[in-house]
């Protein structure tokens, strides 16, 4: 049952691909379906996966955790600091999985990118007020859907500086032209909303006298009525065509090649801070 639950979800995921491949040739060859599992991870103070754990697991297909039971004990991460009465450190972490189509038919899943928070949880930005921005009506209108990645410097005061739209995935397939202007309408949507946010910035540890933090936040915008298929959730592969990444020297600077990649391997709402959570030693497929 389990597996044909996870077929029948990836199967929906690849009906939408296949109705966004018959838009123009350049773009329809950048579609992907994709599913963000979150959970935790374990680890020794030098580096050693001790252990992890996905939210919802129940939810998830069998082939999913087939294959994080392979690669997550496999993870070796930069050596981190613990509390003297602890022998290991907990973290928040979301992995980014990828179906892709092969020879003959079949699909393959495979890890495209991990996010992983600080296992120190007072050393992070916890949200306050983190209110939707309004769905831009052009785009209501149309029926398209996207989620950007956003973001956001916050001041000392915990309110939003300065934010900025990271990339934006689009639902949808047109023209070069036409999907560079819906990403700029949800682009300017969800920078305008976070820019009312405001979060608690961390009272402790090496980074609470930074004055300013730099925080990514993903921002899904899905069309929600009864005439159509209830919007995909946390469980659900979901096809789209990926946005080019925009360079932030501020969000950058401070985080590693690996986790740059890995932008867009968070689940919506998630509030990560680029550059402060664990770190892996090598890139993903190389460990």
């Amino acid at each position: 049952m389990g597996m044909r639950a996870w077929v029948g979800g990836l199967l929906l995921a690849l009906c939408s691909v296949a109705a966004l491949a018959n838009g123009p040739g350049a773009v329809r060859k950048q579609v992907e379906s994709s599913l963000v599992v979150k959970g935790t991870v374990d680890i020794t103070a030098d580096g050693r996966v001790l252990g992890y754990a996905l939210d919802h697991a129940d939810k998830l297909a069998p082939a999913v955790k087939q294959l994080l039971a392979r690669t997550v004990p496999q993870w070796q991460f930069e050596p981190v600091t613990l509390d003297p009465d602890t022998d290991r450190g907990r973290a928040p972490m979301s992995v980014r999985l990828v179906a892709k189509k092969l020879d003959g038919g079949d699909y393959r899943i495979e890890v495209r990118g991990a996010q992983f928070g600080s296992h120190r949880r007072d050393h992070v930005v916890r949200s306050v007020s983190m209110s939707p921005p309004r769905y831009p009506m052009p785009a209501l209108h149309a029926r398209v859907g996207g989620t950007v990645y956003v973001v956001a410097l916050v001041g000392h005061d915990g309110r939003v500086v300065e934010a900025a739209a990271e990339q934006v995935n689009l639902g949808v397939i047109a023209s070069e032209t036409e999907m560079a202007a819906w990403r700029r309408v949800f682009a300017q949507a969800a920078v305008g909303g976070a820019k009312q946010w405001t979060f608690e910035p961390p009272a402790t540890g090496p980074n609470a006298s930074a004055g300013r933090w730099a925080v990514r936040v993903p921002v899904d915008f899905v069309m929600m009525d009864d005439e159509s298929r209830p919007p995909p959730n946390e469980f659900e592969w979901r096809a789209y065509v990926p946005g080019p990444r925009m360079p932030l020297p501020w969000a950058r600077d401070a985080e590693s090649a690996e986790e740059a990649r890995s932008g867009d391997a968070l689940a919506s709402g998630t509030v990560h801070l680029p550059g402060l959570g664990l770190r892996l030693r090598a890139p993903l497929g190389a460990q």
